[in-house]
């Protein structure tokens, strides 16, 4: 499985005007890596914890049923 390269996520997060991840936010991948996204900006967003752990549980619930 590809790894989250740090320093693509310091140009995501420059790109979008922080120096870190703002508090109660996460970077997530759109598209997730183990699902065959891309490990580049374009393929990152923020979104709250909340938004991310709600998105990640829909996503395993889907890989599951693929199975």
């Amino acid at each position: 499985m590809q790894k989250r390269d740090p320093k693509v996520v310091e140009r995501f997060l420059k790109k979008e005007g922080f120096t870190k991840t703002p508090k109660g936010k996460e970077v997530d991948h759109k598209i997730p890596l183990v699902d065959g996204g891309s490990d580049t900006v374009r393929n990152m967003q923020l979104l709250t914890v909340k938004q991310h752990a709600t998105k990640t549980a829909r996503e395993a619930k889907a890989r599951a049923k693929k199975k």
